[in-house]
C-alpha cells in the first residue's frame, strides 16, 4: 500500500480481551497522522442515545507557556472547567482567545512566574494565543462526554471504565478531518482500534448529535 492510500484508509480492528479492566469495558488504539509534527488528536465517545451522557463536574485543568511554547499544546476538559495559564518563561506573556460571537476572551499580560486563569462554558476548541509572540498556539477543547482521551507522542490513546454500549467515536484535531464511527464496549472487554486520519476540515467537538 502506498504512503498516500495509507493515509487515506482506515482500519478498524476489534482483538477481544479476557482481562478484566474494571468496571465497564475500555478502547485502546492508535491514531496515525500524517506528519509527525500533528500531536494531541482528540479521541471521544457519544453514546447513543446521547442522554445516556454521565453528568460530569466541572475540573481544573494547566496549561504553561514554556521555550515560547503552549505546553502541553492542546487540553480537553468539561464544560464549566477552568484553565490555569502560567508563565514559565522570562518573558512577559498574554492569553487572549479571538472574539467570535460571544466566547472571546483577553487576560492581558503578565509576569514571569505569575498566572491567570479563564472558566469554558460551552462546548468547542477555543484556540489559544500570545499578543506578545503570535507564533505561538495551544488550543482548549470542551466537550461533555467523560469518555474522551488524547493521544501521546506515539499517537496512543487509552478509553477506561466506559460503560457498556454502543457509542459514536469521534477524533478531533485542528489540522485533520473528524472521523466518526460506531463502536460497542463490552462489559470486561478491551476493543483495540488503528486509525489513519488524513488533512481535512475538522468538526467542531460536541457530544450532541
Amino acid at each position: 500500500m502506498s504512503a498516500r492510500h495509507a493515509l487515506a484508509a482506515l482500519a478498524l480492528a476489534w482483538l477481544p480481551s479476557v482481562a478484566a479492566v474494571g468496571q465497564g469495558g475500555a478502547i485502546h488504539g492508535t491514531v496515525t497522522v500524517p506528519s509527525a509534527a500533528i500531536t494531541g488528536v482528540l479521541v471521544y465517545l457519544i453514546p447513543e442515545p446521547a442522554s445516556r451522557i454521565p453528568a460530569v463536574k466541572p475540573e481544573t485543568a494547566a496549561m504553561d507557556q514554556r521555550d515560547l511554547r503552549f505546553v502541553p499544546g492542546v487540553v480537553a476538559v468539561t464544560p464549566g472547567s477552568t484553565v490555569v495559564f502560567s508563565n514559565s518563561d522570562r518573558v512577559m506573556h498574554n492569553v487572549f482567545h479571538p472574539w467570535q460571537s460571544s466566547a472571546g476572551f483577553d487576560l492581558g499580560l503578565w509576569a514571569p512566574g505569575e498566572s491567570r486563569n479563564f472558566t469554558f462554558g460551552k462546548e468547542g476548541a477555543y484556540v489559544i494565543l500570545c499578543q506578545v509572540h503570535p507564533e505561538m498556539v495551544g488550543y482548549v477543547v470542551v466537550v461533555s462526554s467523560p469518555y474522551r482521551a488524547l493521544t501521546d507522542e506515539h499517537g496512543q490513546f487509552h478509553l477506561n471504565s466506559v460503560a457498556p454500549g454502543t457509542y459514536r467515536l469521534r477524533t478531533w484535531h485542528h489540522r485533520l478531518a473528524t472521523h466518526e464511527e460506531r463502536v460497542t464496549v463490552l462489559d470486561g472487554g478491551v476493543a483495540r482500534i488503528e486509525l489513519l486520519l488524513k488533512y481535512g476540515k475538522a468538526t467542531a467537538p460536541t457530544a450532541n448529535p
